[in-house]
């Protein structure tokens, strides 16, 4: 066989326009040439060059992607119906349900758990079948390999099943695939028709499988064929495999292109220093045209790149081809927020969390009511608000938040402004009305066709009824769900059922992990803003590429194929070595034929830059004779100032002064004060308050709220009595929790909920068995009142308020108790010995809680009593024994109370003074280390930095 006719273009050249070179016109009518390139884009370019030339109208050439000269000339002869990987998916399940050794036995039996290992047994067959591999070679592994793991050669043997029965399948129900259709065309093109074309190119191919290079020998045999191949590593190697020699080298390379490189500690540093390349180059007049290159090999990527690059051109300045994964669109999360939370549901009614987070995704919370976003927002924002209320309560049925009279009513009151002719009828039938087409729309289906109807239709109430429309991206992001959506509408699984709803949503998640939009703009306008692959071929004078780091540039995935590396050796088929190659080939014919590149990559703990810039580096580290590679590489750093400054002073302006005229001062608001000047001012003073959030997790809080509900309700049943053991009833404290849990969580509480259950059964019968019954034996007990609120009494001109948890007759003494479910006494302790009231700062050193003084003072001047004949403790519940020791006293035994008493009433009078004193500003706390790593207002204050 003689070689066939070729141009090799050196790395630096343009293969565009070597091919026009060669084509041949008849006048202005270029269409008795054929041009076969790897993919769709070097057309649009080839076609532009091509009218830049004859500068004039003229008919083009025939072109044509590698993929679209193969269906073309398949279908010429043959019609049939090429499947989808979703639809091979369905068939190698079906060959999977009746295989009598299935790959991995019973772990694969549902169709869900099947779809992944499917995409991958599908793309391993279309592989060995487009490199011919005979199903023979693949069962008799062992005589190519040699000896092999069992588990590996079953693995293979059950692939080899797969690959012959199911080509067998699609051959007899006319279906076909890419691989098919590629042995079928070049098994074809000897009685395929090209003596009409004058000339056929083909052009930019690299690494070819068993079926093209059949089909390019039979191409290349014909006299008016030509192949025209850049010059770059690795190329003589393949141009060898279809009978080509590179006798002379090509010329040598008469300029080097100007590479810089960019270090960067994260991927926003990377776009952060091209956004301030661009803009030197917009400042300088220069032009953003087609030839100007954004390689983007990551897809993270791209939007950063948008908001922070790309903002400072016109849209019309640039173009984006790039595919971005479906799963990482707003719709695709509100999706999964839905699915998550239907999943969720129990006993009809659903996790409350899941709802939240569902409800107030932007495209939930912005459904039009008559025309209107903004009730919505308030409806749902108020729900929110209104659940978090009940934080141990995690489950609802959706009719209990539809007519939930409290919810309705808070949601009128905060709608009733906004909106005329609201009424709670009315937002009751919206929250069905919403909760009926999401919710109630995907919680049964037939099958997976019913399925992915019913999801279209779910997007379609969005579009219409939602501000979703509005986005700038939720177009292309709509049109790729609804393109997937109807492919698996349309898909030989659409009949699959499954038997719990929970496997739609898997099986659907798996898919769309499949799914890519692109965004195809258009393809020679402005800057071009490319995936790597998409660069392939193409000359650019000023490129910039992102992300060149290991894993992304290569991007080597070795887990991709059930084909073990060492027999992907002995069927001769490709593997990631391979891979790397070619990434490294195309990687090097572009910057060769750039005149200036821009390279960038982040460099941290845990990522390295890739091993194409490690060559080049070195390339330059030999060329000057340096050991070193860091001076050629900018340091793209930020400036990230250090200092640990103090939080300022704020002073008190007449409004806020005004604000304090009228306070009422509860023992947490007073206790918030002394901790920090500023706390106080941002959580009483501007009412900045850190929102509730309705978690999964039952939180302390939640624990001390139960507990106190529980001691209020057992000990308001016996108020007034004088307690013994018989009273002091251990089953009326067990149905007292019964009852009180059975509100919060439901009858039959479980998970976490029933384990805590049991846990303050246990605590709340041990403080009576351990503590409270032998205190009635010791002393009279009497429990005055439970849940004690005292609002607005004034003492000393100040209105106080608060609520006390027990008032307790013990013997002689009225003692305020306090319940606390902690453990240690350090945050509640009062150390008089170090209090000095001259001394304003050993206040906050020497006072752990001001609550039990706070409250012997409201309740004295309530009751009209004498402090002497007061007590009060904290009784600490979490400590591991229950006994007497649970008790904190306001101030140890063996000091006099009553001094102590009126130190503290000086205390907080002192404290009220200075914070109505319109000349004492709100200061930081002393010890910013103690009071700010767990302060809501630490962002506020800049003291983050903070820690204990």
């Amino acid at each position: 066989m003689t070689q066939p006719n070729f141009i090799a273009v050196p790395a630096y050249g343009n293969l565009i326009e070597d091919a026009i070179r060669v084509l041949l016109p008849h006048g202005r009518d270029y269409s008795r040439n054929l041009v076969i390139f790897p993919n769709r884009r070097l057309a649009h370019f080839l076609r532009k060059e091509l009218a830049r030339e004859v500068g004039t109208a003229l008919i083009p050439p025939d072109i044509f992607s590698i993929d679209e000269f193969i269906d073309y000339v398949y279908q010429s002869e043959q019609i049939d119906i090429k499947i989808e990987p979703i639809d091979a998916v369905a068939i190698l399940y079906d060959l999977h349900k009746k295989s009598k050794n299935r790959i991995g036995r019973d772990g694969f039996i549902s169709p869900e758990s099947f779809f992944p290992l499917g995409l991958k047994i599908f793309n391993d067959i279309e592989e060995l079948y487009i490199e011919k591999i005979p199903v023979s070679k693949v069962k008799d592994i062992d005589n190519l390999v040699g000896c092999i793991p069992v588990e590996t050669h079953e693995r293979l043997q059950r692939l080899s099943y797969f690959y012959e029965e199911f080509y067998k399948f699609i051959q007899k129900s006319g279906y076909s695939t890419r691989s098919e259709r590629y042995r079928a065309a070049a098994s074809k093109l000897d009685s395929f028709n090209l003596t009409h074309f004058s000339k056929i190119i083909l052009a930019g191919f690299f690494a070819l499988t068993e079926s093209e290079k059949e089909l390019f020998g039979k191409i290349l045999s014909h006299d008016n064929s030509l192949i025209i191949f850049k010059d770059g590593s690795g190329i003589e190697e393949k141009v060898a495999e279809i009978g080509i020699e590179i006798k002379s080298p090509l010329p040598p390379q008469t300029y080097e292109p100007d590479i810089r490189f960019y270090s960067s500690p994260d991927v926003h540093g990377q776009v952060f220093g091209l956004s301030q390349l661009i803009k030197q180059e917009l400042d300088k007049g220069s032009r953003t045209d087609e030839k100007i290159l954004i390689a983007v090999p990551s897809s993270n990527t791209l939007f950063p790149l948008i908001q922070n690059c790309l903002s400072l051109l016109s849209p019309n300045d640039y173009n984006i081809s790039i595919g971005y994964p479906l799963y990482r669109t707003p719709i695709f999360g509100f999706l999964n927020n839905l699915m998550e939370l239907i999943a969720s549901i129990s006993d009809d009614k659903i996790y409350l969390p899941d709802y939240l987070k569902f409800v107030l995704h932007p495209y939930t919370k912005n459904i039009l009511l008559d025309s209107e976003p903004e009730c919505t927002r308030i409806i749902f924002h108020t729900i929110e608000k209104e659940l978090s209320r009940k934080k141990t309560l995690k489950f609802l049925s959706l009719q209990e938040i539809e007519s939930d009279d409290r919810i309705l009513d808070e949601i009128f009151k905060r709608l009733e402004e906004q909106k005329s002719g609201i009424s709670k009828d009315k937002i009751s039938n919206y929250l069905k009305e919403i909760h009926q087409n999401t919710i109630g729309r995907l919680s049964s289906f037939k099958n997976i066709g019913d399925f992915a109807a019913k999801c279209l239709r779910l997007l379609e109430y969005i579009y219409n009824r939602s501000t979703a429309r509005l986005h700038p991206l939720f177009y292309p992001f709509s049109e790729a769900f609804i393109a997937a959506l109807n492919k698996i509408s349309t898909s030989l699984m659409k009949d699959v059922s499954f038997p719990t709803i929970s496997g739609y949503f898997m099986f659907f998640r798996k898919y769309i992990m499949t799914c890519s939009v692109p965004f195809e703009g258009a393809p020679l306008r402005g800057m071009q803003i490319l995936g790597f692959l998409e660069t392939r071929n193409l000359s650019f004078e000023t490129i910039y590429i992102l992300d060149a780091n290991e894993d992304v540039l290569p991007s080597t995935n070795k887990e991709s194929s059930l084909i073990p590396f060492a027999v992907r050796q002995g069927l001769k088929l490709p593997t990631y070595l391979d891979t790397d190659k070619i990434s490294e080939y195309y990687f090097e014919t572009l910057l060769k034929s750039a005149k200036q590149a821009h390279i960038f990559f982040v460099e941290n703990d845990e990522t390295e830059k890739s091993r194409f810039i490690e060559k080049l580096l070195w390339q330059r580290q030999k060329k000057d004779r340096t050991p070193d590679s860091k001076g050629f590489i900018w340091q793209i750093q930020y400036k990230v100032d250090l200092k640990s400054p103090a939080p300022k002073e704020i002073s008190k302006t007449e409004k806020i002064i005004a604000v304090l005229k009228d306070f009422v001062f509860s023992p947490s608001a007073l206790g918030s004060y002394l901790n920090c000047g500023l706390q106080f001012y941002y959580n009483y003073v501007l009412k900045i308050h850190k929102k509730e959030d309705l978690i999964g997790d039952i939180e302390k809080t939640d624990i001390g709220k139960l507990i106190h509900t529980a001691l209020c309700r057992y000990f308001g049943k016996i108020k007034g009595i004088p307690l013994n053991e018989k009273k002091l009833s251990l089953t009326d404290m067990d149905s007292v929790l019964d009852n009180l849990f059975d509100k919060q969580f439901g009858i039959a509480p479980a998970g976490s909920a029933y384990l805590l259950k049991k846990q303050i059964k246990r605590r709340l019968r041990d403080l009576l068995k351990d503590y409270y019954i032998p205190l009635a034996r010791e002393i009279p007990l009497k429990v005055l009142n439970c849940e004690y609120r005292i609002e607005n009494i004034r003492v000393d001109s100040y209105m106080f308020k608060g609520r006390l948890d027990s008032i307790e007759q013990r013997g002689e003494k009225t003692v305020i108790i306090d319940y606390k479910i902690s453990s240690s006494s350090n945050y509640y302790k009062i150390n008089f010995s170090k209090l000095d009231l001259q001394n304003r700062a050993s206040w906050q050193e020497s006072v752990g809680s001001l609550q039990l003084p706070f409250y012997m003072l409201m309740y004295s001047e309530d009751n009209k009593i004498d402090a002497d004949s007061l007590d009060a403790m904290f009784l600490l519940l979490g400590r591991n024994l229950i006994n007497e020791k649970i008790e904190l006293p306001f101030c140890d035994r063996g000091l006099d109370g009553k001094k102590c008493y009126e130190t503290m009433r000086a205390l907080i009078i002192g404290i009220l003074n200075e914070i109505s004193d319109p000349g004492a500003p709100f200061s930081p706390a002393g010890n910013l280390k103690k009071s700010c790593p767990f302060c809501d207002y630490r962002y506020l204050c800049g003291t983050e930095w903070a820690m204990k």
